[in-house]
This record gives structure tokens, sequence and C-alpha cells, in this order.
């Protein structure tokens, strides 16, 4: 079964919101446990540098193949 690039965009778009949000929190944690000082997250910035980041790399990786 084929995919379109639409559903495929999609994809790539939900999975760099939620790995931007995965990275954001945890290295956020990591870096308010090793420094004590508290950091303010931003999600929606996260999400949209996930989404930049995946877009980006799937071009890549289309251009390339």
């Amino acid at each position: 079964m084929k995919t379109t690039w639409l559903a495929s965009l999609l994809v790539t778009i939900f999975w760099g919101a939620v790995l931007g949000l995965i990275v954001t929190y945890l290295g956020g944690a990591m870096v308010e446990a090793l420094t004590a000082t508290p950091i303010v997250r931003e999600p929606l910035k996260a999400m949209a540098v996930g989404i930049i980041l995946a877009v980006m790399s799937g071009l890549l990786v289309t251009t390339h193949h």
C-alpha cells in the first residue's frame, strides 16, 4: 500500500511536534536537576522547532534518495 505525500507529511509533523515536546521537557528537567535553576518551558516553540527539523530532514532524505 502506497502512502501519499500528504499523509507522510502529516505523520512527520505529528512526530516532530511530539519529539520536540519530549526533548524540551526531558532536557529541561535534566538541566533543572543539574543546576538547581528553574527553567521556563515553552511548548509551542518546542513543537515548532521539532516540526521544522522533522520536515527538513524528511526533505533531505527524499532529495538524496
